[in-house]
């Protein structure tokens, strides 16, 4: 890093732009940095409420105290880029002691400052004025003229945006119009604002109305969808009545690249009524001339000849598949076909007496799916522990909790015995950022994460604040692990304040990596300002670290490799993965009951196993089996199984015997996931899969499209069907 430059950080876009030094002055004052502390003159500092009575969203004010309220207001309209005038609002101070907003007497404007005898740091807000016509009483609003606003660079991708200014008062339509010059897209459609973690949809009758009178706030994200062209394969389902399990099969067998392409490749010559609808449904999809189509005249060739799918009745998605693809094969009249060819596998089962003659008896069977039984564990929650040294451990925790605040109970209790509630914050990571913090309170039902994400908050007093660290490549600017928390001064913060922290957290990388200290020296702070400074110590500076907001340790790719490499979590304790499953299929167990050999001509002890035979299929489909029926109930199991996205190696479970094992291909990539929410009466389908054209994911939920940006929401609790495909 070049030490003559200042770097000021842009903590919404999570970038940095470089100013030269002699630039720094005008930068500084454009910011209204506070003044420096040899200053003659008093200056107080104040906190204000950018959106109404919100103390997560303050701005710091800072002024000298001999100037008076009036001038205290007009400089809060100046930096909150208020239109309007001092005399139209008042200001009213947070009473932390009492829990109250107070009114701060402005009867005198020309009152200095100092005279009203304000904490230092208070929290103000400001106050709409009521005004008073001939009909009726209103409040007048207070809005911005500039507003600043995140625009997705892809639609609904809130990891990639860029930065729209632009004025409150124009309209929907007109925002539309900014925004597809801003991202160069040819045309726009819907707007969409992210609020409460939802995407909030503007209808085109919505068109004519402001931003001011839509509410929206400084830097809010927001999206639109395109009217490009679709994407070849990207196309909904529309709902039949309760298709929605047929729909997401479809959608799995559609992204299968090579099965698509043969299917496309049929002409209309072929007498058969299955495959003639299939094909004439897959060329649609794939024509890039559509975004939804409508499944109805295959649906209705499949009833006539599988009356057991009765109409508008749920049925089981890996079921309607298997029956699909046999209906497919037999259609084509042949032994071997395009499906045997390529969803065709054997399983090898052999059957070994324990007795001397050590017999082994061994038969062979077709599959056309791979049937995985998992364990009812949907009270386990894997979660991600980051203490505040800097050290990162992944522990697994089974318990009856409803709600968060129970499960850190219990995880207190396992883990740290001496913690109280607050030592916790529950987040979920998302690229190495804080996504969502999660309150206590929320049940556990409600998270729709899978790996929750335990941040350790040290101890700390009423004058002191968190203060979050953040690990970044030195070179892009990127997190490349998880943030922590340490703890500092809630005003004057000096480096001794945080040296014994930073020091544990130096070390942690050090003993992780055998790197120097050098190469964890990297160190900045930054402030209110969106600033960027090096964190000295106090060896080379007794400077006050003033509105600081974060603090950056900055190291070299190779340093990060290393330590990414050498940094194994402890997952001994997880068998909730796709590997454990396929293990546990494939282990050689004890038969129950006594087996007889015809060997040994009697009745004898003996083990069985089952073994992959060759040659592999070119498409695996697994099914992770989540239902059980018995007499009494129906029920669905909910455990989490973690499984690959690439690179699933099945050579481990290929037969011992076989000559050619080392030379065959056993990597498998996983295409498409069918998912199943709900439970077994009021259940849903929603379908993953990876679109062989533009490499890219997309959540198929029937007619409803989105493309899933991070591939770590691809795996959840809900997958019941697995897509893979073997590596050429």
């Amino acid at each position: 890093m070049n030490h003559s430059q200042t770097f000021v950080y842009n903590r919404y876009t999570s970038s940095r732009h470089v100013y030269n030094t002699s630039d720094y002055s005008e930068q500084r004052d454009s910011l209204s940095v506070v003044p420096k502390l040899h200053s003659t003159r008093k200056y107080v500092s104040f906190r204000v409420c950018q959106t109404n009575r919100n103390r997560e969203n303050m701005r710091y004010i800072s002024i000298s105290d001999d100037k008076t309220l009036e001038q205290l207001k007009e400089e809060i309209c100046r930096q909150l880029q208020l239109t309007m005038e001092v005399a139209d609002f008042s200001l009213t101070r947070f009473d932390d002691k009492d829990d109250v907003w107070v009114p701060i007497n402005d009867i005198d404007m020309h009152n200095r400052i100092s005279n009203l005898h304000l904490p230092s740091y208070s929290i103000m807000n400001i106050e709409k004025r009521e005004e008073t016509n001939t009909d009726d009483q209103h409040i007048s609003k207070i809005r911005t003229s500039n507003l600043t606003l995140k625009l997705c660079k892809q639609p609904m991708d809130k990891s990639k945006y860029v930065i729209l200014t632009t004025d409150s008062m124009i309209t929907i339509d007109q925002l539309k119009e900014e925004a597809r010059k801003k991202v160069m897209a040819t045309k726009t459609n819907y707007l969409y604002l992210w609020k409460d973690d939802n995407w909030i949809k503007f209808d085109t009758e919505l068109d004519d109305l402001t931003l001011y009178d839509s509410e929206f706030e400084q830097y809010s994200i927001i999206s639109f969808e395109t009217e490009d062209d679709p994407v070849p394969g990207v196309c909904g389902l529309t709902n039949l009545g309760n298709t929605c399990f047929m729909n997401s099969a479809l959608q799995c067998l559609s992204n299968i690249p090579e099965f698509t392409r043969k299917v496309l490749s049929f002409g209309n010559e072929m007498n058969a009524p299955i495959i003639g609808a299939y094909a004439a449904l897959i060329k649609t999809m794939w024509s890039g001339d559509y975004v939804v189509t409508t499944p109805s005249s295959l649906l209705l060739n499949i009833r006539d000849n599988l009356p057991r799918f009765p109409r508008y009745k749920q049925q089981d998605a890996q079921e309607f598949m298997n029956y699909f693809l046999h209906l497919i094969h037999q259609e084509f009249t042949d032994e071997s076909t395009l499906i045997t060819n390529l969803f065709y596998g054997g399983i090898q089962s052999s059957v070994k007496c324990l007795d001397d003659c050590c017999h082994s008896e061994t038969n062979e069977e077709q599959i056309s799916f791979l049937p995985l039984p998992i364990e009812n564990e949907s009270n386990q929650y894997n979660i991600l522990y980051l203490r505040s040294n800097g050290e990162q451990r992944f522990i697994s925790i089974r318990t009856c909790a409803t709600t968060l605040d129970k499960l850190v109970s219990l995880f207190i209790d396992q883990y740290e015995p001496n913690f109280s509630l607050q030592r916790i914050r529950i987040v979920r990571i998302v690229n190495n950022k804080i996504r969502k913090t999660l309150p206590l309170y929320v049940s556990l039902n409600d998270i729709n994460i899978d790996q929750l994400t335990f941040i350790e908050l040290p101890e700390k007093t009423v004058d002191q604040r968190y203060i979050q660290f953040l690990f970044l490549d030195r070179e892009t600017g990127e997190p490349f692990r998880p943030p922590i928390f340490i703890v500092g001064p809630q005003w004057e913060c000096r480096y001794r304040d945080l040296s014994q922290q930073i020091n544990q957290i130096q070390n942690h990388f050090c003993s992780i990596t055998d790197a120097s200290i050098n190469v964890v020296k990297h160190l900045y702070w930054i402030n209110e300002y969106n600033e960027i400074r090096p964190l000295k110590s106090e060896k080379d500076t007794n400077d006050t670290f003033l509105f600081m907001d974060y603090i950056t340790m900055e190291i070299d790719y190779q340093w990060i490799q290393k330590y990414k490499h050498l940094y194994n979590f402890d997952r001994s304790i997880d068998n909730s993965s796709l590997d454990s499953l396929l293990v546990e299929f494939f282990r050689e167990e004890p038969i129950n009951g006594d087996y007889y050999c015809s060997q040994c001509h009697g009745l004898r002890k003996a083990t069985q196993k089952a073994d992959l035979a060759l040659p592999l299929p070119r498409v695996l489909i697994i099914q992770l089996k989540r239902f059980t029926y018995d007499t009494y109930s129906d029920r669905k199991i909910d455990t989490y199984i973690n499984f690959p996205l690439i690179n699933l190696d099945l050579s481990q479970y290929i037969i011992q015997n076989s000559e050619t094992k080392t030379d065959i291909v056993a990597l498998y990539d996983l295409v498409a996931v069918s998912n199943h929410t709900g439970t077994l009466i009021g259940g849903h389908y929603i379908t993953y899969a990876k679109n062989d054209g533009n490499k890219r994911w997309y959540s198929f939920n029937d007619d409803r499209i989105r493309e899933i940006t991070d591939e770590k929401d691809i795996v959840t609790k809900n997958a019941y069907i697995l897509v893979y495909v073997k590596q050429v």
